[in-house]
């Protein structure tokens, strides 16, 4: 009669202790969850921080090469100037029938070198 007692008993208690363990390894993982977020909630601040300081640096670089960047483009515009101002020498030169003479190596350069 005890066993007949004890198998309707020992099921549910079985059921109980599974739910427990169950129950056990959620908070486990809950808790390991809530570690890993409050890393992250910690890191955010000094993660701001750099990014804030990048942003401020790429601002001071922006206003350090624009000027540059225009004294390139500038430099660009005057080659361009040169290279057509060249151009009209050289059809001038066509259009009166003028050649030019290649210059002639300075001998004394040639003879200073030996």
């Amino acid at each position: 009669m005890e066993q007949e007692l004890e198998s309707p008993i020992a099921e549910p208690e079985h059921e109980i202790v599974e739910t427990v363990d169950a129950i056990h390894k959620a908070t486990d993982s809950i808790e390991r969850h809530v570690e890993v977020i409050e890393t992250l909630a910690t890191s955010v601040g000094p993660l701001t921080e750099s990014v804030d300081r990048l942003t401020a640096t790429m601002g001071d670089l922006v206003r350090l090469l624009g000027p540059m960047a225009a004294a390139e483009h500038g430099v660009q515009a005057a080659e361009q100037g040169v290279r057509e101002a060249e151009h009209e020498v050289q059809l001038a030169e066509r259009f009166f029938g003028l050649r030019r003479r290649k210059a002639a190596a300075e001998p004394e350069a040639d003879s200073a070198e030996s």
